[in-house]
């Protein structure tokens, strides 16, 4: 998989932008979830479930938004 800096309007690739977005998405899930979990609201999911699946939605974050980091560093120098 390559990965471009170029609009994702103009590419087909993964973009920097795309990483960004699912950086984002990735922390509003998390962060709506927080919600639910500091009420004891788990859903369907016990709540060792939704410990894990906020847990493994954390990483996620951080690895996009690393990912992102990077790169975009990259293309700047």
């Amino acid at each position: 998989m390559e990965v471009t800096n170029e609009q994702t309007e103009e590419t087909p690739r993964l973009t920097v932008a795309d990483l960004g977005v699912a950086a984002w998405a990735c922390s509003e899930l998390y962060n709506y979830m927080l919600e639910g979990y500091d009420q004891e609201d788990y859903g369907e999911l016990s709540k060792e479930q939704m410990e894990e699946a906020m847990h493994k939605l954390r990483a996620s974050f951080v690895k996009f938004d690393s990912l992102a980091e990077v790169l975009a560093k990259s293309y700047e120098g």
